[in-house]
């Protein structure tokens, strides 16, 4: 009988732990060359605090990656989140539950549009998507008149309806972003993982042709998709305007490429070479580790992407080394 268990790889166990591998030897370096401000509980906290609103919008980005369809608009789905529901509940008087509600149903429904483009016009999702993030941004700024959104300052012809309440400033501030953040992955990781709709998502991903064949509605995958992509982008955008109290013009976007790099480094770990909830915290928390480590050591802020983007290429060079190995 042929022996199918693989011989131990040291580049397969780099390519599958090495996310985890950088996090502790990020950790232990910065805890010692800047001990002072790096290794502390309330630092551990920020990173955390810092990480939260990445994940859960790269959480939204693993739905698109699984059912392969890339989605360049939700860095500005979270901007148009984050101005609609300050103002929502500052301009128009409504309250905060129905406010956040509202803005989830306004992402989904940008979603929903993504999906038409692609499924029934064929646009391919790169250019939809762009497209629509253009839209998206030129929205925004008429909406805010080119300006950043105050909800204790009134636009011309607008007035104060309302005060922001404390519980939204809360949302957006340890330890409920922390907590926000926790259950976020947790329901992914359980759609992901536990139930038959998330693995139809990993099979359209994996073959869309198979998966059609299989009797699995791929166009229907598809479209849940984009509009989970544009939720979960939502609930980041909605958890932006909490942190800051305002909403500065295209601020979603800051988060489209560490989003992007959290869901890459995180795809092959544990051997599963695929978008998952729980390797994309890890590969957000590399991020927010090593950016906090840099800052505790002075490096200039001007080239921090310098490194992000290093980090990013070497994550998608061991997704690809993990790809062509299985």
């Amino acid at each position: 009988m042929q022996n199918k268990t693989k011989s131990f790889s040291v580049g397969r166990f780099l390519t599958e732990w090495g996310a985890l591998v950088a996090i502790f030897l990020s950790f232990i370096i910065f805890s010692f060359t800047a001990k002072s401000v790096f290794f502390s509980w309330a630092n551990m906290i920020t990173i955390l605090r810092a990480i939260s609103i990445t994940t859960i919008i790269a959480l939204g980005a693993t739905f698109g990656f699984a059912a392969g369809v890339f989605d360049l608009s939700f860095g500005s789905i979270a901007t148009i989140a984050a101005a609609f529901s300050i103002t929502f509940m500052a301009w128009d008087n409504i309250p905060m539950p129905f406010a956040i509600l509202l803005t989830l149903l306004a992402c989904a429904a940008i979603g929903g549009i993504n999906a038409f483009l692609v499924i029934k016009t064929h646009i391919p999702a790169f250019l939809a998507t762009l497209g629509m993030m253009f839209i998206l941004d030129g929205i925004e700024l008429t909406y805010s008149g080119g300006s950043v959104i105050n909800p204790k300052v009134a636009p011309a012809g607008k007035t104060i309806m309302m005060a922001i309440p404390d519980l939204f400033n809360r949302l957006g501030k340890a330890p409920l972003i922390i907590i926000i953040m926790l259950i976020c992955i947790i329901l992914v990781e359980l759609f992901q993982h536990q139930t038959k709709h998330g693995r139809f998502l990993y099979m359209v991903g994996s073959n869309a042709e198979a998966a059609r064949l299989s009797g699995v509605k791929v166009n229907f995958y598809r479209t849940l998709a984009f509009i989970m992509t544009a939720v979960f982008s939502g609930i980041g955008g909605i958890l932006i305007a909490s942190r800051a109290g305002t909403v500065a013009a295209g601020v979603g976007g800051s988060f489209l490429m560490p989003a992007i790099a959290a869901v890459n480094i995180g795809a092959a770990m544990g051997g599963r070479n695929k978008p998952n909830a729980v390797g994309t915290f890890v590969g957000a928390a590399l991020i927010g580790v090593v950016e906090n480590g840099l800052y505790a050591l002075s490096f200039p802020y001007y080239a921090i992407n310098i490194v992000k983007g290093l980090i990013l290429l070497v994550a998608l060079i061991m997704s690809n080394y993990a790809n062509k190995e299985n």
